[in-house]
């Protein structure tokens, strides 16, 4: 996912003070920014809370949002990368 348009949601970044997207997190797993999962894992949750911020609970965006989150973490717990 690209990083939110202003066109799109012209205040965006003005309620969103650091804003992150997997695109952003692809260039940085290329440019091995990651060097502990801490980073990693930090980042797609930050992913997560500014959907949370920006948009109503009862959104499609928030619902998509949970789910991502869900997934992440059985994939984490799963891998052996966080206790479960």
């Amino acid at each position: 996912m690209e990083p939110v348009k202003k066109s799109e949601a012209p205040d965006y970044y003005e309620v969103i003070r650091f804003p992150i997207d997997l695109k952003t997190m692809t260039e940085k797993l290329k440019n091995r920014y990651y060097v502990t999962k801490k980073l990693f894992i930090a980042d797609l949750q930050r992913i997560i809370s500014n959907c949370r911020e920006y948009n109503p609970p009862d959104s499609e965006y928030c619902k998509c949002a949970n789910t991502l989150e869900k997934f992440f973490y059985f994939k984490l717990k799963d891998g052996g990368l966080i206790e479960k």
